[in-house]
């Protein structure tokens, strides 16, 4: 089984590993994203059994996935709360279970404090982007082995808009 901590949105990740027939879950903060992919579901018939929840506290049994990810979302917490996603995300992973996580660098130059009336600033309490020196996020996994850590700059437009990201990419595997 496989859990995403942050999947709304159109299409939500999730849809990719329920085309290959793994059984899917997933937990999103947002009410926007979460409709977004509540919509994508309903259109597409695809049963990725994505409910409202929040990675801080993960409301599924301890050892219930063999993968959990977070991919672009977990960043948009302070440090203290990641420190307790990572220990949640860790809680439901099944020992041997593997968790893909990325974290927002701090060569990334995006340092914008989040739209006042930004839904994610109310929900969690973050002002803006929480970033990472390249070694400081190894912390959050002592209980793991490190199988893969890539730091990527990615460029992409959308909207006519040009943008850039600088991530830590952790693969790992729980002990």
């Amino acid at each position: 089984m496989i859990l995403d901590c942050g999947a709304g949105g159109d299409p939500p990740p999730l849809s990719l590993f329920h085309q290959y027939g793994y059984k899917t879950y997933g937990v999103e903060i947002a009410e926007e994203a979460l409709g977004k992919a509540q919509r994508f579901c309903q259109a597409t018939g695809m049963a990725l059994n994505i409910l409202r929840g929040d990675m801080r506290d993960i409301p599924f049994a301890s050892e219930s996935f063999g993968f959990v990810y977070s991919f672009n979302a977990i960043f948009f917490m302070t440090k203290p709360d990641i420190a307790r996603a990572i220990s949640e995300i860790e809680r439901v992973l099944k020992r041997e279970g593997l968790c893909f996580v990325n974290f927002q660098s701090v060569d990334d130059l995006d340092n914008d404090p989040f739209c006042e009336t930004a839904p994610l600033r109310r929900l969690l309490q973050s002002e803006r982007f929480a970033k990472h020196a390249d070694y400081e996020a190894d912390a959050y996994f002592r209980n793991y082995e490190i199988l893969r850590k890539e730091k990527k700059f990615t460029e992409w437009i959308h909207g006519g808009r040009q943008f850039k990201r600088v991530t830590i990419e952790y693969i790992a595997q729980k002990r």
